[in-house]
């Protein structure tokens, strides 16, 4: 397996304490804490992104959407269950 490529990141002293202190209370790295963060931002981002488009929906877009979103958690609580 290859080597992993790594860069070299500068961060202000107080901020590499703060990723330090927090990846001691989780019991982890500094680089577990950061990739967290980065992938914690890119959920929020696409989060943000779906309720923008949903603002954007006309009255009919939405009710159709609804509609769509009951008829599919109507599948997935149709009694069948995974073991």
């Amino acid at each position: 397996m290859a080597p992993t490529q790594t860069t070299t990141l500068r961060l202000p002293v107080t901020l590499r304490d703060e990723i330090a202190s927090l990846a001691e209370q989780r019991d982890s790295t500094l680089l577990d804490v950061v990739t967290d963060a980065v992938r914690r931002l890119q959920r929020d981002q696409w989060w943000n992104g779906v309720h923008e488009v949903l603002e954007a929906m006309s009255p009919d877009d939405l009710a159709d959407y609804q509609a769509e979103t009951d008829r599919l958690d109507g599948t997935a609580s149709d009694g069948m269950r995974e073991d």
